[in-house]
Order: C-alpha cells, then sequence, then structure tokens
C-alpha cells in the first residue's frame, strides 16, 4: 500500500511538471533578475577590472559620454561598507581573485570611483583649461590620494590631493596633524573639495613641478615625473596613476 502510494505521489509530480514546466521556468528566471546585483549605468569598458564584459574593440562611442555634462550622477550613490578601499580593484584586478571578494562588492567599489569621477570632471577640465594640467592626471592624483573621496584625511578636511602644511607660523584650524607629533605630518585643511582642487592645480605651478608642463597632455610623461619630483614616496605612485587613468579611461577628459 505504502508503495502504491509514493507511486501516485511520484506521478502526480511529474504530471505537474509536465503542465507547468513552461511557469516555473518564468518565475525562476524573475527571482533570478531581481536577487541579481543591479547593471552598472555605464554599459561598456569595465573589462577585466570588474564582473562584466569587456568593451567591443571598435569604439565610436566614448567612455563617459559627453564630457561636457557629467558633472550630473546617473543613478543612487552605492553602499560605502567595503572591507576594501575604494580603489583597491582597480588598482589591483588580481586581489579579488586571491581573497573571498563578491562580484558585487567589485562592482560597488567600481561604481564609487566613477560617482567620484563624474562629480568632479567639469573641475579638472576647467583647471586644465587655465593651469594646463592634463584633466585626467588631476582625477587620478584625486582618486588615489582621498580614495575616490572615503578617505579619513578627505571626509575631515576636504583635503583631496593629501597636500601637506609645512608653515610653522599657520594660523588655528590651518592645518591638522593625523599621524604623529611632527610637524611634517601636518596635512591642509580646506573649506570644501573645489578649493582643494585649485590648491593642487597651484602647488604643481610652483617650481618643483613647473617642468612638467613641457608634457603637454602626455598622461604617463605627467605621472612618472610627479614621481620623480617626489610627490609621494610611494614607490609604484605613477603606474597607479597610469592604472587609474587607463581602466577609468581618463584620458577622455584632456580633449577639448
Amino acid at each position: 500500500m505504502k508503495s502504491q502510494s509514493f507511486h501516485r505521489l511520484g506521478k502526480a509530480i511529474r504530471n505537474g511538471l509536465e503542465r507547468h514546466g513552461f511557469t516555473l521556468l518564468v518565475l525562476w528566471m524573475l527571482y533570478s533578475l531581481r536577487t541579481a546585483p543591479p547593471a552598472p549605468y555605464i554599459h561598456f569598458g569595465l573589462g577585466a577590472d570588474g564582473p562584466y564584459p569587456e568593451a567591443p574593440a571598435a569604439r565610436d562611442y566614448t567612455y563617459w559620454g559627453d564630457v561636457d555634462r557629467v558633472g550630473t550622477y546617473l543613478g543612487k550613490a552605492p553602499e560605502k561598507h567595503n572591507r576594501y578601499a575604494n580603489t583597491a580593484f582597480i588598482l589591483n584586478p588580481s586581489l579579488a581573485k586571491r581573497r573571498d571578494v563578491t562580484p558585487e562588492m567589485i562592482w560597488t567599489n567600481r561604481r564609487i570611483c566613477e560617482h567620484y569621477v563624474r562629480r568632479f570632471a567639469h573641475v579638472a577640465r576647467e583647471e586644465m583649461r587655465k593651469y594646463g594640467i592634463p584633466a585626467s592626471i588631476t582625477l587620478a592624483q584625486a582618486l588615489l590620494e582621498s580614495d575616490a573621496g572615503g578617505s579619513r584625511l578627505t571626509k575631515k578636511t576636504a583635503n583631496h590631493f593629501g597636500i601637506k602644511c609645512f608653515s610653522r607660523t599657520c594660523k588655528r584650524g590651518h592645518c591638522t596633524n593625523f599621524e604623529d607629533d611632527t610637524h611634517k605630518d601636518f596635512f591642509r585643511i580646506y573649506k570644501n573639495a573645489w578649493e582643494s582642487f585649485r590648491a593642487h592645480s597651484l602647488l604643481l605651478q610652483g617650481k618643483r613641478y613647473k617642468h612638467l608642463q613641457a608634457f603637454g597632455k602626455d598622461y604617463r610623461r605627467w605621472a612618472e615625473g610627479l614621481q620623480k619630483a617626489g610627490y609621494a614616496t610611494d614607490k609604484h605612485y605613477a603606474k597607479k596613476l597610469i592604472r587609474l587613468i587607463e581602466s577609468l579611461h581618463l584620458d577622455e577628459f584632456d580633449r577639448e
């Protein structure tokens, strides 16, 4: 009797699948779409740096579209509760393979970086027109030094370029200490991000970096020149700037 019951149950299940298999398939597809991470608002060029396909080899379009209108961020701000730096997976693509990193986290960090670029692209372009610094270099340095606006220094001081203060006679509120008790680790405080971007442009007009103007819009030579001039102590500083520029196609902002 028990055997017959199981036989009838199995037959009923098979009949149900045959009759409603298509309905179940549709329901499963809808559920998959609902639980999948949202598609990025930029659909091309993410390539090996993210969980999305490489862009076609022939590019009749630009990665950023109309560069004069990218100041508007399209979409909601992503969550920033990440275990890694915002720029980590762009600077080190193999990191995601070596660690337990989900595609959602890679995508989220990428989107934070793109959000940052869209927010300040027009500022970098204006500084380029006024001071001759490639917008790609300005954006790459800002991304690297501020971790796409996520660093503690940037959040507290609006200092997007890690600019230090070496004056011993500055007024209160001019700078702040972040590392130790020596004055070598005092960083400038700015009222807002735009003041920080202008300070960066003025810094690169100084004697130490003025010779870089001869490189025009050659971002590679600019990156190497900044490292040689001692902008940062990181031995891989130039490579990181170039990596950010080429991964995010920041050189498109150098076009007039």
